[in-house]
């Protein structure tokens, strides 16, 4: 049996399948809110709105993207206690479950992500979603300076499939007959 001091450093660890698991519901919710704003920057409609509707639609639209860029900033935390890329990658190592050319691998991967999503943590996280200077001008960027989350998102994805060991398959479930598979209808658009 195992001794008291075992039981608590071992439950203050998350398990890999925990951690995989939490990654893998934030990359669903990810990819919903990407296929979302696609949907909605089609602009259906756009002759029939008045202006209070486009306005808040360009809200809704700039809100999305902030999501975005926290989702995928998220990704990359690598606060204690934090479910992230790293902390995956971490406890995959902790518990030996993965042969060394591959972790050495992984930990590049993890680091191409790391540095690409640090440009959102700068740019866009910093100047106007959060920790934000008291000189920051904080309007909607949706229009005239779109925010191009898409080839950070794809890294997340792929990333996520690399630490997987596998394709992993995300479907938006509308009700119990409908669903979108979002990787083909993300990758159509």
């Amino acid at each position: 049996m195992p001794s008291k001091d075992l039981e608590k450093m071992v439950s203050r660890f998350d398990s890999s399948s925990e951690i995989l698991s939490g990654l893998k519901d934030d990359i669903l919710w990810l990819m919903i809110l990407i296929y979302s704003f696609k949907v909605r920057a089609r602009l259906e409609g756009l002759g029939q709105w008045s202006r209070e509707h486009m306005s808040i639609e360009f809200m809704l639209l700039d809100s999305a993207v902030r999501d975005i860029v926290m989702r995928l900033t998220a990704l990359d935390d690598d606060s204690k206690n934090n479910r992230s890329f790293q902390t995956l990658l971490s406890a995959l190592n902790r518990e030996n479950l993965l042969e060394q050319k591959r972790s050495r691998a992984l930990k590049e991967k993890v680091k191409k992500y790391r540095d690409a999503v640090n440009k959102f943590k700068v740019e866009h996280r910093y100047q106007y979603i959060s920790h934000v200077n008291t000189d920051a001008s904080v309007v909607p960027r949706v229009i005239d300076r779109p925010v191009r989350f898409h080839e950070v998102a794809s890294l997340a994805v792929n990333l996520m499939d690399d630490l997987a060991g596998t394709t992993l398959q995300y479907h938006f479930k509308m009700g119990s007959n409908e669903s979108i598979n979002l990787r083909n209808a993300l990758q159509a658009e």
